[in-house]
């Protein structure tokens, strides 16, 4: 029985009595005041409660007598909140049910595993000729090929081998090859491929039909520093898509110790190229095939041709040869015994990873770690302390170390490292031991995902693998490999395809804005409609299903792009007349799912050293402990107010004489100015130089220096908007005062210095330049007939509906803050400008009418698309042709491996003029340098800009920024002479070189971010909403010139007076 009393109600209350009972509605001050009174009593029933609850224990159930205890306590000392959860029960419940929802949400993402269940196989649809109609010129995966050539019954061949001197070639090319000497004088003579259009071909006796495996030795020549690429045909063709582009990477090592600035912080010491003949299978470049390539030959005579792509080197042979099929670590480890190997004992050797003795790539540099137990550490400066993360991402990239082992034995191997970038993902490596595999399993070496440092052997987590070392110098190479995510990168990528040509399929029929109030019925039009969403659902599934087996949690966030897409296809299946409605989502799904294949094929580690033990010992800790950690958080947190983080440290000690130069940029760009400045500038000089970082895009922070009085004595760059703001107000040095100004300006195209110059004044150089170039996919203009590529935009008119037929389009870009770029092009063409006498506005012209008519009618008429990823379009082809900014070339060429050889790049179109010629002036945008006018050092500051602009220097900071960051970092120089010297493919440099004869840069005059911002307004109006192109012309004109008006009052400019600006050029 419940007691008589209650713990601290009401005497004679029974618990479920007062539970049941309907409570009264007292107001706040009525709840406030019983629930004082009910505390007081709390404290004297303490102990009656616990006597309670020691009786009724063994009587009640749990349940029960959590709730009755609970009741207890909110009866009294708790009062207030029991009076408040009986008023709000229901909303508690619902509160209580969104959370639970919340969570399932979170573990699932909202998507439904088990959709698949419901889904046919599908068997008798044969999804190799899906394609077949969408202009299938590619040539097919190696996944594909392999399947195909493995259905027809080929196998391994066993025990073949045949060499082929390099010299021993059928036939070479009449230029590009030649045949010369060994470069060491060992093996006689050679082949040199060594520019574009050169290859070697040679002829190979095949005994036994089936599966071979290539691989040649090559000697790198003095090139431009980048992995040497090659293509490799078989009788004439590609196999495989993947065999268009081979790379051979060079070697690299460290030239010295780090060097150190007056701060004590570590630098990266400089890298030099390593000669020597090396062995390479023929693999896949991106690391997606964790083997070599198997290539099947019949039986009788072949040929092979190796043809240059980039970069010269010498081939020493080539090898043919029956696969190489690694034993198991099973099959290894038996052998152990009777060979005799025993376990070594008592060792545990800790190898330095930013100590690498070779690499194959120079942006395999050193990296910083403020974790404690990194080694070395040090809590005050900058220690390079690790190798690797962001720049040891891509396939081919390798790292060597030497190991000294002290006897010979069994040994664990392993490693402290960071796998931080793909969320749930693991990344992998493949593991050589003085130049080979060990075994199959060290194929694909797994580096599981974590937040934060890890120590882990190579092997299973139970049992690490043993690896036999002979005593003395060992090499172990680690080098990129995407391992098991590989098949599901191929799938993705075809079911990325087939998405890209269901969606051209559907846009034939419906057209690029569906009626939707018609019936389509794409169930008859499009065969095997429904079995095409589900079998590109069913793929989908399954690699998500590979994805959880790598140890991927469901719902990760790593796997909704893919989850969303197979839900989407599914639900489509169901419901195929919702297709026209749901096409843009469709596309969208489609561009995730490239996006996703090209981020997640980026396999990031960052390592902190090598472990080579005996397994008698244990791992090292992983992590410093809460100790150490709460420590230097404490150490930072203090320092924090006293340390500059934006000063670049000296090699020098500040004389007294220091330049002081602003960067604009980010660290790694900043740090290795600061280190050429010293290196070079000053060593040539004796002028120290002190570097400083300011974000990218704070261009106030100068106009707030310059009024504080502490502005800087150069500062690079500098927005191409801003050096006329400031020669406004008087806050810049007039560079043309110089004498040897004309000398320096000749190094850039006379269009480039235009937006610098004002009533005369020359106020900054340009350090680099971005503008448009035209991308084409060859394979999709040959499929559609388009013989000529558009040379003029009535020639692009012309192709556009042709492309839309074919549910494909034609891209132009608009985006708001690039708007006065975009309509550029077609101003200067039509021999127009954007202002007049630099004082008035000229876009109240003839040509600037019919200029923006045209601009405008590319998306009013021809309904081109307003937005879209052009890059990502591009590739699964839906936008074949279009114009972009040439940086889109650095996108394709790293990460659209499988479109090599299939598109170009060309200048833009333009408009023939009466004599002939087509005109193709441009503008774009660019960086500067500038010298402020209170800086008391303007000889030294002019030094220093000749210096930073010079094509010798710029050389050198593309080529070594590039080794640092890699080829999408490619540094755009707006000097000429060093444009040409980095390592662009000849064909490229032509074009650009071609369309930088046209460059054109506009005019900038006080109020000029007007004309900018009412470009952008005038294209709204008109494309947006249909406002007739003179009349929003001519609105946007009056504001223009009322902006402008009021600027030249404020700097009380003339405004009668024709300002002596310069019109620059930029046609021929």
């Amino acid at each position: 029985m419940l007691p008589s009393k209650g713990l601290v109600g009401t005497p004679g209350t029974c618990l479920e009595s007062t539970w049941s009972s309907k409570p009264s509605k007292p107001n706040l001050l009525q709840l406030s005041q019983v629930g004082h009174n009910n505390r007081r009593k709390a404290a004297t029933s303490v102990d009656k409660n616990l006597q309670w609850i020691n009786m009724h224990t063994e009587r009640r159930s749990t349940i029960i007598l959590i709730i009755k205890i609970t009741r207890r306590f909110v009866g009294g000392e708790w009062f207030l909140l029991n009076q408040l959860v009986r008023k709000y029960t229901v909303s508690i419940l619902v509160v209580v049910m969104l959370l639970a929802a919340f969570v399932w949400w979170s573990r699932s993402r909202g998507f439904n595993d088990t959709a698949m269940a419901a889904v046919p196989e599908y068997s008798d649809v044969d999804q190799s000729s899906i394609l077949a109609g969408g202009g299938a010129r590619l040539e097919p995966s190696y996944t594909a090929y392999s399947r195909q050539t493995g259905e027809s019954g080929a196998a391994d061949t066993k025990g073949i081998r045949l060499v082929i001197r390099g010299a021993d070639y059928k036939a070479i090319s009449p230029t590009g090859a030649v045949k010369r000497s060994d470069p060491e004088g060992r093996i006689g003579d050679v082949v040199a491929l060594s520019d574009e259009g050169g290859w070697a071909e040679y002829e190979i006796d095949i005994a036994e039909p089936g599966y071979y495996q290539m691989g040649m030795t090559y000697y790198a020549l003095e090139g431009k520093g980048s992995s040497i690429q090659r293509s490799v045909q078989i009788d004439g063709a590609y196999p495989f898509s993947q065999t268009k582009r081979l790379v051979f990477p060079r070697m690299w090592k460290e030239t010295a110790e780090p060097w150190y600035d007056n701060m004590g912080n570590e630098f990266n010491p400089k890298q030099e190229e390593v000669s020597g003949w090396q062995f390479r299978e023929y693999r896949d470049p991106e690391a997606r095939v964790a083997e070599p390539f198997r290539y099947y030959l019949t039986k009788g005579r072949h040929t092979v041709r190796i043809g240059y792509i980039r970069e010269p080197a010498a081939i020493g042979e080539l090898r043919v040869y029956s696969p190489v099929v690694l034993p198991s670590y099973a099959e290894v480890s038996a052998g152990y015994g009777q060979k005799g190997y025993k376990p070594a004992t008592g060792t545990l050797v800790k190898v330095q990873a930013e100590d690498a003795a070779l690499k194959s790539d120079p942006t395999l540099r050193r990296v910083d770690d403020r974790e404690p137990a990194t080694e070395p550490f040090d809590k005050s400066v900058i220690r390079l302390n690790t190798i690797g993360g962001g720049s040891w991402r891509d396939g081919s990239q390798w790292l060597e170390w030497e190991l000294d082992v002290p006897e010979a034995g069994l040994y664990n191997l392993g490693s402290r490292f960071a796998a931080k970038w793909l969320n749930q993902v693991p990344v992998q490596r493949t593991l050589y031991i003085d130049g080979a595999i060990p075994f199959r399993e060290m194929n694909s070496v797994s580096f599981p995902y974590g937040s934060g440092w890890q120590v882990e052997g190579f092997g299973s987590e139970e049992t690490p693998y043993l690896f036999y070392l002979e005593k003395g110098k060992r090499r172990l190479r680690l080098e990129v490999q995407v391992g098991q995510l590989g098949p599901v990168f191929e799938m993705m990528q075809d079911v990325s395809n087939k998405m890209s040509y269901l969606n051209r399929e559907v846009i034939m029929i419906t057209g690029t804005n569906p009626d939707p109030n018609r019936e389509w019925e794409l169930e008859k039009n499009i065969p095997n409609l429904v079995a095409r969403l589900h079998l590109m659902a069913r793929d989908l599934d399954r690699a998500i299903e590979t994805m959880y087996g790598l140890g991927v949690e469901r719902g990760s966030t790593e796997l909704a792009s893919i989850l969303m897409a197979r839900d989407l296809l599914i639900d489509l299946a169901a419901k195929t007349d919702t297709i026209p409605k749901r096409i843009d989502s469709f596309s969208t799904t489609q561009t995730s799912l490239s996006s996703w294949i090209t981020s997640m094929n980026k396999q990031k580690l960052q390592l902190d050293y090598l472990i080579v033990k005996s397994p008698d010992r244990k791992w090292p800790e992983a992590n410093a402990g809460a100790v150490q950690k709460f420590a230097l958080g404490v150490y930072d947190f203090f320092t924090s107010f006293t340390k500059d983080y934006r000063k670049i440290g000296s090699t020098r000690e500040d004389d007294g004489n220091t330049l002081k130069v602003w960067v604009a940029r980010g660290r790694d760009w900043v740090q290795l100015i600061k280190q050429m400045a010293d290196d070079d500038f000053t060593a040539k000089t004796g002028i120290n130089v002190e570097v400083n970082i300011i974000p990218t895009g704070s261009m106030n922070l100068f106009m707030l220096a310059m009024t504080s009085g502490k502005a800087p004595d150069v500062a690079l760059g500098v927005d191409a908007g801003i050096p006329i703001d400031f020669a406004l107000r008087d806050g810049l040095v007039d560079l043309g005062k110089f004498a040897d100004y004309g000398q320096v300006a000749s190094r850039y195209r006379p269009g480039a210095l235009v937006p610098y110059r004002f009533q005369g004044g020359n106020y900054a150089l340009p350090e680099n330049q971005n503008f448009y170039m035209m991308f084409y996919r060859k394979d999709i203009m040959e499929e559609l007939g388009i013989k000529s590529i558009p040379q003029t935009w009535q020639e692009v008119m012309d192709i556009i509906p042709k492309l839309q037929q074919n549910g494909m389009d034609f891209y132009y870009p608009h985006d708001t803050t690039g708007a006065a770029a975009q309509f550029a092009p077609f101003l200067f063409q039509l021999g127009g400008d954007f202002y007049r006498d630099g004082s008035v506005s000229a876009l109240d012209t003839p040509q600037a009418l019919s200029a923006m008519k045209m601009w405008s009618g590319f998306y009013t008429n021809y309904k081109i698309s307003k937005e879209a990823s052009f890059y990502n379009r591009f590739r699964t082809g839906e936008m074949p042709i279009g114009v972009a900014d040439y940086q889109t070339y650095m996108q394709l060429s790293t990460a659209a491996p499988e479109l090599t050889g299939w598109w170009e790049m060309r200048p833009i179109p333009g408009i023939r003029r009466t004599d002939g010629v087509i005109d193709r002036s441009m503008g774009g945008a660019s960086q500067a340098g500038v010298i402020f006018s209170t800086t008391k050092k303007r000889e030294e500051s002019w030094e220093f800009l000749k210096w930073w602009t010079s094509a010798p220097v710029q050389e050198r900071f593309g080529s070594e920024l590039e080794a640092i960051m890699g080829t999408e970092a490619r540094w755009n120089t707006a000097n000429v002479e060093a444009l040409q010297n980095l390592p662009w493919p000849q064909a490229d440099i032509k074009a650009i070189l071609e369309q930088w004869d046209w460059f054109k840069e506009r005019e900038i005059v006080p109020g000029d971010y007007y004309t900018t911002r009412y470009i952008n307004n005038i294209w709204n109006e008109i494309v947006l909403n249909g406002k007739n192109t003179r009349e929003a012309l001519e609105d946007g004109v009056k504001e223009i010139n009322k902006e402008i008006a009021k600027k030249r009052k404020e700097f009380q400019l003339d405004q009668t007076e024709s300002a002596a600006t310069s019109r620059g050029g930029g046609g021929r």
